[in-house]
């Protein structure tokens, strides 16, 4: 996505609170416009309609993160020859990017967490399908590397356990630092990640 201007990245993020707070079709272009301190001239001009707006803003998060996957996948291959790379290293290039973006940005990464979430749980056709447009290549690579690296699974044991992996993922970005039980003790967002990346792993290779 091209780089934007301070109007166009204020839009950006009021849209995604907003609509992270209170869904699409309750969040109307008028209350973007007046918490943004706009006017509709320049919605319409930098985005064009809400659904651009709304494309726009998964543009703005999804594209960097997929892209740094596909990164972190190349190095992982390139670094490991013909033998391909570990379980656990493909797993780390997919995972690691997203927490990454979400984790420690005060410029937005929870607010599209909970924006993702609300896409999961309410879902639209579109939404779905410019999702669908965003993740279909990555997952294409990724399942590749996987089945190179558990040749024993079949393409539907791989689709499972990317699934669920995906899941376990979002699942924490959203409640990291809730429903904790007392006793635990605060351990660092990179003991976490290595925890996550460790059960992921586990989960594939008993499919």
């Amino acid at each position: 996505m091209k780089s934007l201007n301070d109007t166009q990245s204020r839009i950006l993020d009021v849209a995604e609170e907003l609509f992270s707070e209170q869904g699409f079709d309750r969040i109307s272009i008028r209350d973007i416009t007046t918490k943004a301190g706009v006017n509709l001239a320049a919605i319409n001009y930098h985005f064009g309609s809400k659904e651009d707006l709304i494309a726009a803003i998964f543009e703005r998060r999804v594209v960097p993160v997929n892209e740094a996957r596909l990164a972190a996948l190349a190095s992982a291959e390139a670094a490991a020859g013909k033998k391909g790379p570990k379980l656990e290293a493909i797993l780390e290039a997919f995972i690691r990017p997203a927490i990454h973006c979400c984790v420690g940005k005060p410029e937005g990464g929870t607010a599209f967490s909970k924006l993702f979430g609300r896409c999961l749980s309410e879902p639209d056709p579109a939404i779905e399908a410019l999702l669908q447009k965003q993740f279909e290549p990555l997952m294409k690579r990724f399942d590749a590397a996987l089945m190179k690296a558990l040749p024993h699974l079949s393409r539907t044991d791989i689709f499972w356990c990317m699934k669920f992996t995906f899941g376990a993922l979002h699942h924490w970005l959203l409640t990291r630092d809730r429903f904790v039980p007392s006793w635990r003790k605060d351990i660092t967002v990179e003991a976490q990640t290595q925890k996550l990346i460790s059960f992921a792993a586990a989960g594939c290779r008993a499919a």
